[in-house]
């Protein structure tokens, strides 16, 4: 199928979102967890903000997203009824989640801790875990906006 004008526009925005918002989400929380465990507190710090950052910057991937499916230059093929639709809104959900509600405060409890000479190894796996879920949600995302199961 050839895409044209506002959709394919919009198209290529989403698509380098993905990219430049979600490649980076991918990769903070376990470098994060090697800070943590390197002892190393200013790229633990950098990390953090990385996540806290590009979790929020998410949004506009969503958006981009959105607005897709509302362009009706292809036909209406695409709509919020559909469960490939519906599942990578909770999936995107999901991962953001994981990433403000888990990630971001153990890697901040993580650099407290290092910050006071103390032992933060611990919460290097709590960050490992809950950014390997965020991943695989980003992961089941993709893959349903390629194979589209029902559309």
């Amino acid at each position: 199928m050839k895409y044209t004008g506002a959709y394919a526009f919009v198209l290529v925005l989403h698509l380098l979102t993905v990219v430049a918002v979600i490649g980076p989400l991918l990769v903070a929380p376990p470098m994060a967890a090697r800070a943590v465990r390197a002892g190393r507190l200013d790229a633990l710090r950098d990390h953090t903000r990385t996540t806290r950052l590009y979790a929020l910057a998410s949004l506009a991937v969503v958006v981009l997203g959105s607005a897709l499916v509302g362009l009706g230059d292809v036909g209406d093929q695409w709509s919020y009824e559909q469960v490939w639709v519906s599942a990578s809104y909770v999936l995107w959900l999901v991962a953001v989640v994981l990433l403000l509600v888990v990630v971001v405060p153990a890697q901040t409890t993580a650099a407290e801790r290092l910050e006071a000479g103390d032992d933060a190894s611990g919460l290097a796996q709590r960050i490992s875990a809950a950014g390997g879920l965020a991943a695989l949600s980003f992961a089941a995302v993709i893959a349903l906006m390629v194979l589209k199961p029902g559309a």
